[in-house]
C-alpha cells in the first residue's frame, strides 16, 4: 500500500528472513531507547504461516520504521503487538498501521494492544487512542528454586502426545472457563510449533487402574529461555498443591539438561498463582497491560 513522500505500507501473511533481521533490529532500537523488555516471539514469527495477513510493515527512507503484529487467539479477538522508530514517532505511523490491521480483519470483535508498562511513548499512544484497560500480567522470572517437602505420588506428570489434545483442551477449558473448542483450536496450532510442548497431571491409584487428568502446562523452548504457559488445574482438584507440584516437575525437567532463564507470566490479580510462583522462587521482571481498543475503524 504506497503512501505519500516514500512511504510505504505492507502485509504480510508470512515474514522473509530479510523482513524478520529488520524487526529484529527495529526492536533492539526501541528496546534501548527506553530501557524495555520487548519481548518477541522470533521462533514463532520465523515459523508463523497465516491464512489473513497479521503482520504489517511501515517503510520509510528505505528503512522499517514501523511494525503491528496480530495475535489470533480464534475467539474474535486479536492481540495487537507494535513499535515506531524513535526517529519516526508522532507522524501517525501507528495509526496507519491500526488502520491496515482494522481494514483486514474488519470482522473482529476486538483488538488487545499490548503495552510495557515502563514505555511512555506506548502509555501516550493508548491515552490517544481512547484504549482501556483490561487486564495486566507479571513477567516473572525464576532466580533461585526453592523444592517443597510435600509431593503426591499419586499424581502422575507426562509429556502429552497429540492424541491428548481433547483431553487438554476439557482441563482448561475447566480451569479458565472459557469455550473448550477455542482451546482445541489454539492447541492444534501449538502441538504443530516444535519448540513448545504441553504436559498433562492425572490423578489416580495404581491398584485401581484408573487416572483423572486434572492438570497441564505448556512449556516453550524459545528465543533462549523456556517459557511456562496455561498452567491449569481443575477446581475440584485445586488447593491440594498440585499447581506446585506441576510446577515443580517442570523446573528439574527443565534443569535436568538445562541452565537456561525460565519464566512465566501471570495475571496481577491473580494472587494464589502470585504466591504460588513466588513461593518457587520466582520474581516480577516486568509488567505488561492488555488495553482493550476498538475494532472498527476511527
Amino acid at each position: 500500500m504506497p503512501q505519500n513522500d516514500g512511504h510505504t505500507l505492507v502485509a504480510r501473511t508470512t515474514l522473509s528472513a530479510s523482513e524478520l533481521t529488520a524487526i529484529q533490529q527495529l526492536a533492539e532500537l526501541c528496546k534501548r531507547y527506553e530501557n524495555l523488555r520487548m519481548r518477541w516471539s522470533w521462533d514463532e514469527l520465523r515459523q508463523q504461516v497465516n491464512a489473513a495477513n497479521n503482520d504489517f510493515l511501515y517503510y520509510a527512507d528505505d528503512k522499517l520504521v514501523g511494525y503491528v503484529h496480530l495475535y489470533d487467539d480464534f475467539s474474535g479477538e486479536y492481540e495487537l503487538a507494535g513499535m515506531v522508530h524513535p526517529d519516526y514517532r508522532r507522524r501517525g505511523i501507528f495509526q496507519a498501521l491500526l488502520r491496515k490491521a482494522r481494514e483486514e480483519h474488519a470482522d473482529a470483535k476486538r483488538f488487545i494492544l499490548v503495552c510495557e508498562e515502563g514505555s511512555g511513548s506506548g502509555q501516550a499512544m493508548l491515552a490517544q487512542l481512547g484504549a482501556t484497560l483490561s487486564f495486566a500480567e507479571h513477567e516473572m522470572q525464576l532466580e533461585h528454586f526453592r523444592e517443597s517437602s510435600t509431593f503426591d505420588d499419586r499424581l502422575t506428570f507426562k509429556p502429552a502426545e497429540f492424541d491428548d489434545l481433547d483431553v487438554i483442551a476439557t482441563i482448561l477449558s475447566r480451569s479458565f472457563g472459557q469455550d473448550e473448542t477455542i482451546f482445541r483450536k489454539r492447541l492444534e496450532q501449538r502441538f504443530k510449533n516444535p519448540h513448545q510442548r504441553y504436559y498433562i497431571a492425572t490423578f489416580g491409584e495404581e491398584s485401581v487402574g484408573c487416572e483423572e487428568p486434572v492438570g497441564c502446562l505448556r512449556l516453550d523452548d524459545a528465543d533462549g529461555e523456556f517459557g511456562i504457559y496455561s498452567v491449569g488445574v481443575v477446581p475440584d482438584y485445586r488447593g491440594r498443591g498440585y499447581g506446585r507440584q506441576m510446577m515443580e516437575e517442570i523446573i528439574r525437567t527443565v534443569r535436568a539438561s538445562s541452565q537456561k532463564t525460565i519464566m512465566l507470566d501471570v495475571d496481577t490479580t491473580n494472587t494464589p498463582a502470585i504466591s504460588l510462583y513466588t513461593s518457587c522462587g520466582f520474581r516480577t521482571r516486568a509488567t505488561h497491560g492488555y488495553y482493550e481498543i476498538s475494532a472498527q475503524k476511527g
